[in-house]
């Protein structure tokens, strides 16, 4: 077969995590099907690894999807072991153009600037196509200028901002990768398995959750549609697993129905996207019946103040009531996410969510079932409407997290977080300017460590609490001036913000939000 041309397809992680990523399959099946050349490229142990023919001195362009902030410093290290220059202004006629996507440079695209020579802004869809014709023409130069002309894509030289967030309006008329094997020697993290998305974005709105803003509208797949890609995809890949991936699964209509006809027609399922209200007895018997043994719930607190102010109406009751529901249709452990930290989050605050979690965790020994408890500090992010906020000290975090960890142990739960000092640096970089993309070329070649970051800071001069403080609400934070974001205006976002910190302050007296147990 004679290619247009050739592109390298880079997942700065280990193949086992690209091959569980439906962007990853997405880029790599479309581009090839469009008659590009694809290589794929992952980083492993500090090393390149490359799939297939050739090298890459030929190669026209270097996606890379960067689902993960923290991947920015996985990127430069894949950069110099591919020979290219990081920054971009060091970058030469004859260099590939890099283009990045996904979901941490559609919130804020800044600290990538210097390093990318192209931000893809939203969902791929609607402008691959596009994309493969633009890279057609004959120079760089005029690559990066048609490139700049496409819906969603920014080019720092040639763009009028702010570039404005594409997305796919029907999910049913998208392409989508149905072929989804990964090579011989290749164990994706989810297993062999089919990766289904039933819907895309989430209406529920919760103020503290970038992905849910970024990906609005909330757009679900139809039941006929679901029916033919689960089919084709089960068979393409000879596989008897399909994993349902959605940012809430049982919001779609169609979710019952395609997990009924999965499980009844012998697959096994994974359903990794719940809410505890969704969570009815039968629901959790079909997960069961289709040999999912653990399901995940994430009601963040078990405090009614702050429940009410990140808008996420679940509190004890539901988690208790979905809870139940599990272990009676025979589920054998429980996950609960949590999160601390909020602003304007007390002791007891703490307090309700540890009590919350206790509880879980007699219901499920009563019944001989295991308590699992993720416990992660909360980390303001771009394109919320917490993004004003600030996050707290180390101190005061880790003596938060110590009070729920200690006494969930001593009950019997398996106890993991995310470490605060990454979770700090994940923000620093979620919320930095472009200055920032000089901390992540040095910490990379430091590499790459929370040591490394330290020495990183002082090489630049920059200060890490500059970005993990609070911002003046009358300030627009900079990625705006860069990025409009449908859905997601500046005024929406700040009245956001403005309604939690009248919640919280008025100890929950000021929502009208209702959610069972709270009596206020």
């Amino acid at each position: 077969m004679t290619y247009r041309y050739s592109v390298a397809i880079l997942y700065p992680s280990p193949r086992s995590v690209a091959y569980s990523s439906l962007a990853f399959h997405l880029l790599k099946g479309y581009l090839s099907e469009a008659g590009v050349g694809v290589k794929a490229v992952f980083l492993e142990d500090g090393e390149l690894v490359v799939h297939g023919k050739g090298g890459l001195e030929e190669v026209r362009a270097v996606f890379v999807s960067l689902p993960f902030e923290l991947m920015y410093v996985d990127l430069v290290k894949a950069l110099d072991l591919m020979g290219l220059e990081p920054f971009r202004k060091n970058r030469g006629e004859g260099d590939p153009i890099i283009v990045a996507g996904g979901p941490a440079v559609t919130a804020n695209p800044l600290p990538v600037l210097d390093i990318v020579d192209a931000v893809l802004v939203g969902e791929a869809e609607p402008v691959l196509e596009y994309i493969v014709e633009a890279l057609s023409e004959p120079s760089k130069r005029l690559r990066l200028k048609t490139l700049s002309k496409l819906p969603g894509v920014l080019v720092d030289e040639y763009s009028e901002l702010p570039v404005r967030r594409v997305y796919a309006n029907n999910l049913d008329s998208t392409w989508y990768p149905l072929d989804q094997k990964p090579l011989d020697s290749v164990e994706p993290v989810w297993g062999r398995t089919f990766i289904l998305e039933t819907t895309r974005g989430c209406g529920r709105s919760c103020r503290f959750c970038m992905e849910g803003t970024i990906f609005r509208p909330k757009r679900d797949r139809s039941l006929r549609k679901l029916r033919e890609l689960l089919w084709d995809g089960v068979r393409i890949n000879r596989v008897g697993k399909v994993t349902f991936y959605s940012l809430v699964f049982f919001d779609n209509r169609a979710s019952d129905e395609i997990l009924r006809e999965a499980v009844e027609s012998g697959l096994e399922v994974s359903v990794p996207s719940l809410r505890a209200e969704s969570l009815t007895f039968e629901r959790a018997r079909m997960i069961a019946s289709g040999g999912q043994r653990t399901v995940t719930i994430a009601p963040e607190t078990g405090s009614c103040v702050v429940a009410k102010a990140i808008l996420k109406p679940i509190g004890k009751n539901l988690t208790l009531w979905a809870v139940e529901n599990a272990v009676e249709a025979g589920i054998k452990s429980v996950k609960l996410y949590l999160i601390t930290g909020f602003p304007g989050e007390t002791m007891d605050d703490v307090k309700a969510t540890l009590d919350m979690a206790l509880e879980v965790g007699e219901v499920l020994r009563s019944s001989g079932a295991r308590l699992k408890v993720s416990i992660n500090p909360f980390m303001p992010k771009p394109v919320t409407g917490m993004q004003w906020a600030g996050m707290e000290n180390l101190k005061t975090l880790r003596r938060k997290i110590e009070a729920l960890s200690t006494p969930l142990r001593r009950a019997g739960a398996q106890v993991s977080g995310y470490d605060v000092k990454w979770a700090r640096a994940e923000v620093l970089l979620a919320r930095g300017g472009r200055e920032v993309s000089r901390l992540v070329v040095a910490w990379a070649r430091r590499g790459g460590s929370l040591g490394a970051l330290r020495a990183a800071l002082r090489d630049t001069g920059l200060r890490e609490e500059d970005y993990l403080s609070e911002i003046p609400e009358d300030v627009d934070p900079p990625w705006h001036a860069y990025v409009e974001h449908p859905y997601a205006e500046l005024w929406r976002l700040r009245r956001d913000w403005r309604i939690y910190r009248s919640v919280v302050e008025s100890r929950g007296r000021t929502s009208r939000l209702r959610i069972k147990g709270c009596d206020f």
